[in-house]
């Protein structure tokens, strides 16, 4: 899968390209690939790192690896995006 960058993306954008790479790594491991390779061999997870706070890149990495799809919790992920995008904008 081609990593995005979510900088310019809006909101219901990234929410969709969360869901393409639960799809991704859910298929991965569907077909035998174990989670660390994946994790080793691809950098579509690099960016969110960038927009996420240290205490909820765990949390997002868990959602994208078990696929949850919960509204509070995409939610939130997506506020902490949005909140540090408005910061990159302003500096």
């Amino acid at each position: 899968m081609e990593s995005k960058c979510i900088r310019k993306m809006t909101r219901q954008e990234i929410k969709d390209y969360i869901f393409c790479i639960q799809d991704y790594f859910k298929n991965c491991i569907d077909s035998g690939i174990e989670v660390d390779t994946i994790l080793d061999n691809s950098t579509i997870l690099d960016e969110f790192e960038d927009y996420l706070p240290e205490s909820e890149y765990p949390i997002f990495v868990i959602t994208i690896l078990n696929g949850f799809k919960t509204e509070s919790i995409i939610a939130n992920i997506l506020d902490c995006i949005e909140l540090k995008k408005v910061i990159y904008e302003s500096n």
